[in-house]
């Protein structure tokens, strides 16, 4: 007695508990936060309730549904008799959150009674610009009065509050008049059309909206709906004259037909080229929510199919179905042609357990198309290509055991062997294929290649989901295994020809050499990649006319290369370390980690150029010596950093490139051993600071050079300019010196200023074209205020130099004229006696001759 008597208390508290929960103030502010957070997360709906009153026997309940749709419910009911008397009232103001403008508010009121199974239920009110009135009685939640008038119904407004594109304009007219069980029913449209505008989302262009009409008779009768419906358009005729839809046991029984006229019309939302026409006739039976009975005729696609169900066995045919038709209604470009034959019959189709039957599909005449096969996966493909598939299914107590070849004069898949449980969804499978003679390919491969391809291997699925895979392919001269479990990955590839890799890709080929790597992953989830890599590469020479024109320079012949790498991935990122030797460069560091699913690079560097002479393809000149560098790497999804840092011509050089943009440094190097670099000779000796900015696309930036304690060394110019002034420039130190410039598509524009305490020597406007190496650089120098000019032009390997001075074409012509009367005794003039006309004559000869040799010394100056 006890026992119940704790029972009964318990129960009471239950009951108080939950009462305090639900039916008072306290319990409905606890609920309806609750309510809210259930509608966002279920809809998306935004929905504020602002008032939510709900006791033991009445509820008055206001919302606000995106700040935009007003709705209240409020009345009295029962927990105990399941009975309601409710008004309600929803108020639309606007539906801009679903971007539809309305032209004038939508709303509906009335009433709810009755019983959870018996009630009634009215309103009215104005919805999707139509005057709403219904009033409707469910006895047994079966329509027993139904009265409604809903004309002119926005089907365009009411696509965009389902959230959907508004590919239909025009209105929809819904009337019903049902009395006792027993009424008429009738939904037509009114300029119903499919809206062009609103195909456009859909990448769809028709040029004029086209025109539906849409017409249902329904009649209700002992708990029977029959209905006669069509919808007619240019597109298509969908028409079931007969629908039957019984209320007591949910049974459906219907007939149904398609009628295509002309397959043309549906192009715009094909994109393909269509012809002929189709026709689909049929009629269905479902009890249960399963389909009992379904006889099924097509015809079209250049053939029939014929299909029915009846009695749990699926009899079907397939006669001359062209693949091509059935691809460009499919929206595809008819890549593959041929044509499919078939039969399928098979017993007991729900039953999993003992299901059984056979299938019979062959696809003869078969043909790739390599001008829309291009189109649909940019591939090129032989042009004199066939193939016949044939396959052959058992099915036998759930057990799908099929046998499949493919047959064609590039490749074979010889008996692809699949046996199948339907009930415990496994799959055992193994195969063969093979290329008797790969130069077929040479379309695809973009090279003939010589030999062939065999593969073999075999694959299991546990409940659909990988459980095995082996697989074997020897070709290109090597080998490749693989294994998996269904989490892992295994694979070893030895002896694979590089060149060979590319052209099976269709890529020309880059490079030369015999590849092998060892790959094991424990996971093969791309989400959480882990295990390990090893790849090498040895015996490879650079293609060095592929890579010409990737290049668009004349890449040097016989270049080797050997490159090796070490991989470990975890979490799908992948840490490397890898070597590259060649003969223009190598690498002897490149370590770093790859982010697969971010497409991520960070990596850094140690590189060693020992000949720059083998780089001149690339920076457009010969170059002396050898480099060392060193830096970083970064690459994501927006932007590539890559710096270099170096030692050189005993400076600090530093490089940033960021995209296409490049900027450097070079702190306190020397200059001799810069132009020696350039092969520009060494005609300057100093100590230089550069700041470099460079835009490797637009080939476009700017430079300059602060120099200190410079000076010029032996050279054409030093020289010439040293013989005209016997004086010795070479010893000459500059201070405060530079040299500033702009780079545009490979011409170097500069000019320079130096100055030394007994000279200057000015550049204004010198050029240097580094595609041809030519030079026309005007120096003006001032030495001890005799002003010299010289034009240095020719190329930097063989430079013209040409010395002009008026200060020094004076003072010599002087000088010249003094030692030649010496020379020559003086002039005559001032002897006067008979012969007169003959001393003319003779110092006239003598300053002719003192001209003559004037001119030939000054020549020589």
């Amino acid at each position: 007695m006890k026992l119940l008597k704790y029972l009964g208390i318990f129960l009471i508290l239950i009951v108080v508990v939950l009462y305090g929960l639900l039916f008072t103030g306290f319990g409905n502010n606890l609920v309806k936060p609750y309510i809210e957070k259930t509608v966002k997360d279920k809809s998306g709906f935004d929905l504020k309730l602002t008032k939510f009153d709900l006791n033991f026997k009445s509820l008055d309940i206001s919302a606000i549904v995106n700040g935009e749709i007003n709705a209240d419910v409020r009345g009295k009911y029962s927990l105990f008799s399941q009975s309601f008397d409710l008004d309600y009232s929803v108020d639309v103001q606007n539906l801009n959150s679903f971007k539809i403008k309305l032209d004038e508010p939508m709303g509906l009121n009335g009433k709810i009674r009755g019983k959870v199974k018996d009630f009634d239920v009215n309103g009215v009110g104005k919805m999707l610009d139509s005057d709403v009135r219904f009033l409707a009685v469910l006895k047994d939640l079966k329509p027993f009065d139904v009265d409604l008038d809903a004309k002119g119904l926005n089907v365009q407004k009411a696509m965009k509050i389902a959230n959907q594109p508004a590919f239909l304009t025009g209105k929809i007219n819904a009337v019903a008049n049902i009395q006792n069980g027993f009424g008429e029913a009738n939904i037509t449209s009114n300029n119903l059309a499919i809206n062009k505008d609103g195909l456009k989302d859909k990448n769809i262009t028709i040029p004029n909206n086209i025109a539906l009409n849409l017409n249902s008779d329904i009649t209700l009768k002992d708990n029977i709906i029959t209905a006669s419906s069509n919808l007619n358009s240019k597109l298509a005729n969908i028409e079931a004259k007969e629908t039957k839809f019984n209320l007591d046991n949910k049974n459906l029984e219907s007939d149904f037909s398609l009628d295509i006229l002309d397959l043309a019309n549906l192009e715009p939302f094909t994109k393909q080229k269509l012809n002929g026409n189709l026709k689909v006739d049929g009629f269905t039976k479902v009890v249960d929510n399963k389909p009992e009975f379904v006889k099924f005729n097509l015809v079209g696609f250049g053939g029939e199919v014929n299909a029915n169900l009846q009695n749990k066995i699926l009899d079907a045919k397939i006669n001359s179905i062209k693949i091509a038709e059935l691809m460009g209604v499919a929206s595809m470009p008819k890549a593959v042609s041929g044509v499919i034959n078939g039969e399928i019959k098979i017993n007991d189709v729900y039953d999993f357990n003992n299901i059984q039957g056979s299938a019979i599909l062959n696809v003869i005449d078969g043909k790739i198309n390599p001008v829309e096969l291009k189109k649909m996966a940019n591939l090129d493909f032989p042009q004199n290509n066939n193939f016949e598939i044939t396959s052959k299914t058992l099915i036998e107590n759930g057990i799908v055991d099929s046998v499949s070849n493919l047959t064609s004069n590039l490749f074979k898949i010889d008996n692809l062997k699949a046996i199948y449980n339907l009930k415990e969804k496994d799959l055992k499978a193994d195969f063969k294929a093979s290329i008797d003679d790969l130069s077929k390919l040479k379309e695809f491969t973009k090279q003939t290649l010589k030999g062939n391809l065999k593969a073999s291997g075999d694959v299991s699925m546990k409940n659909n989901a990988l459980k095995g895979l082996n697989l074997n392919v020897n070709t290109l001269g090597g080998e490749i295994k693989a294994s998996s479990n269904g989490s892992n990955l295994n694979a070893d590839v030895n002896n694979l020809k590089l060149n060979d890799i590319f052209a099976l890709i269709g890529q020309n080929p880059l490079a030369s050499g015999d590849l092998k790597a060892k790959i094991n992953l424990s996971s093969i989830d791309i989400k959480n990649l882990n295990g390990t890599a090893n790849i090498n590469l040895s015996n490879s020479i650079l293609n060095d006319k592929e890579l010409s024109k990737m290049l668009n320079k004349e890449f040097p012949k016989n270049i080797k290369l050997n490159a090796n790498s070490d991989i470990n991935i975890a979490n799908s990122i992948a840490n490397f370390n890898a070597v590259i030797n060649s003969d223009l460069a190598n690498l002897k560091k490149l370590n770093g980690s790859f982010d697969i699913n971010k497409n991520s690079l960070n990596a850094n560097y140690e590189a060693f150029v020992n000949d720059l002479s083998k780089l001149a393809f690339i920076s457009g000149k010969k170059m002396i010596g050898s480099v060392s560098l060193n830096g970083e790497i970064k690459k994501d999804a927006k932007n590539l950093v890559a710096t270099a840092n170096s030692d050189l011509f005993d400076g600090k050089f530093k490089a940033n490139l960021t995209n296409e943009n490049l900027k450097a440094t070079f702190d306190k190097f020397k200059i001799e051993k810069l132009t020696h670099m350039l092969d520009f000779g060494e005609f300057y000796e100093g100590i230089g600071d550069l700041v470099f900015n460079y835009n490797t696309l637009a080939q476009k930036g700017d430079f300059n050079v602060d120099i200190n304690e410079s000076r010029l060394t032996p050279s054409k110019l030093t020289t010439a300019i040293s013989i005209a002034t016997q004086k010795d420039i070479t010893k000459e130190i500059f201070n405060d010196s530079y040299v500033k410039g702009v780079i545009n598509q490979g011409l170097v524009e500069f000019k320079s200023q130096m100055k030394a305490p007994k000279m200057d020597l000015n550049v204004t406007k010198g050029t240097l074209d580094t595609k041809t190496s030519k030079i026309n650089i005007p120096v003006l120098i001032n030495i001890e205020k005799t002003d010299i000019a010289a034009d240095v032009t020719g190329t930097t390997k063989d430079p013209k130099v040409n010395v002009s001075s008026k200060y020094l074409e004076q003072k010599l012509e002087k000088v010249l004229d003094k030692g030649l009367d010496k020379l020559l005794g003086g002039k005559k003039n001032n002897v006067k006696d008979d012969n007169s006309s003959l001393n003319n004559d003779e110092n006239s000869e003598e300053d002719s001759l003192k001209d003559g040799v004037k001119n030939l010394l000054k020549g020589f100056f």
